[in-house]
């Protein structure tokens, strides 16, 4: 299997990750939710892998972010899909060119605090649209937020939201709110096949007041969000796959090791000699192996177009690279992860569909990431790319 990611080969983080996944099949099947261990991930430092190390931090690059997301996604990867939000957020907060504000949220950073989301949206509005009717109003000289939001996963465990909201007529802002503030309401409804206790739920926002210093500005309804945050939030999905491949492969290796007899017509009489089954693990290994290898080398070109923003460089052909690599691993992943989360029960008899080993929660988990946003498209605006140079879609879910 790859090796740890940097973070992972640390003996304290190494126990942490130990602990989380000691009890992760087991809160699935009962239908637990990980605050304590989302928590303890906070109470760590984890949150802060992005920061400067002389700001508290690991000074960690794209790719070390999500190769720490890839163990943390093997022990729990409903922990791992909490925090998607949080470390975009980070990255954005390090980016703000307000060295007052900056501060500010890296203090919160480093204090341990959580970032949750409220961005999207239901209604007659195409997925990946500019249309929000969640505002941000100037009420007798008080700001104001009012509307609903859906799909906000992570924001259940959260200390802040980040929240999309119209102002200004045709503007969309970025506004921080506290969780507990009065007239936030969020609604653990959320009742996905998989990733079931991500608090992917509803938040609603009635009459919130927020104090101006937590609006982190606006822009021009159909400007294109900055550099890097689409494909880092879309790349992130695909290290939770990988992660969960992880597991795939154990718990493959291990189903074999635990089988005491086999089938009479079997190639060989113990289980654990049987060259089919021996290949099937090998298989989900190199499976796994090779999706962690696409994550982190498509994080890379994620990584590049921030060096080339940082020093205020031309991003577009960076930015073109980064997206054709993340989408080109969504593609890819999104077919031979389900097939080797499949491929998982060939190792075993009927017993290894048992509800106590909770295997299938592994093609849950990955069948429901991969909904996120459908493969058929993208692998359509690819071939459209390169057949015509027809540009790729800039929006929220591309």
């Amino acid at each position: 299997m790859s090796p740890a990611s940097r973070t992972a080969a640390e003996p304290e983080v190494a126990a942490l990750l130990a602990e989380i996944a000691a009890g992760a099949a087991e809160r699935e099947r009962l239908d637990e939710s990980p605050f304590d261990q989302v928590a303890a991930v906070a109470r760590a430092g984890l949150g802060a892998l992005s920061l400067p190390v002389d700001e508290g931090g690991r000074g960690a690059s794209v790719r070390e972010v999500l190769a720490f997301v890839v163990d943390l996604a093997e022990a729990d990867p409903i922990v791992a899909h909490v925090l998607r939000t949080h470390y975009s957020q980070v990255l954005g907060f390090l980016r703000n060119p307000d060295p007052d504000v900056r501060r500010r949220w890296v203090d919160e950073i480093r204090a341990g605090k959580v970032f949750g989301n409220a961005i999207s949206e239901t209604g007659p509005s195409a997925a990946g649209g500019h249309e929000f009717d969640t505002r941000l109003d100037d009420v007798d000289g008080r700001l104001v937020l009012n509307g609903t939001k859906y799909y906000s996963t992570g924001t259940l465990y959260a200390d802040w939201i980040s929240v999309a909201a119209r102002v200004d007529g045709d503007r969309v802002a970025t506004v921080m709110v506290p969780a507990d503030r009065a007239g936030v309401d969020v609604v653990d409804d959320w009742d996905g096949m998989g990733q079931g206790r991500t608090g992917t739920g509803t938040t609603r926002f009635t009459d919130v007041a927020v104090e101006p210093a937590d609006v982190l500005g606006s822009r021009p309804r159909l400007e294109a969000r900055p550099p890097g945050d689409v494909a880092f939030l879309q790349l992130y999905l695909h290290a939770l796959v990988a992660g969960i491949l992880r597991s795939v492969a154990t718990d493959a290796a291990g189903v074999v090791r635990s089988r005491s007899r086999t089938f009479e017509h079997a190639a060989a009489p113990q289980a654990v000699d049987d060259p089919i089954l021996q290949e099937t693990v090998g298989r989900l290994s190199a499976t796994a192996w090779v999706a962690e290898s696409a994550v982190l080398t498509a994080a890379d070109a994620i990584d590049a177009v921030m060096e080339a923003w940082a020093k205020g460089e031309p991003t577009e052909d960076l930015l073109l690279a980064a997206s054709l690599a993340h989408v080109s691993v969504k593609v890819h992943l999104d077919r031979v992860g389900l097939e080797a989360a499949t491929a998982l029960f060939d190792v075993g008899g009927a017993s290894a569909s048992s509800r106590a080993r909770n295997l299938d929660r592994h093609w849950r988990n990955i069948r429901t990431l991969t909904l996120h946003n459908p493969a058929s498209y993208k692998a359509a605006a690819i071939g459209r790319h390169l057949i015509s140079g027809a540009p790729l879609p800039t929006n929220g879910y591309f």
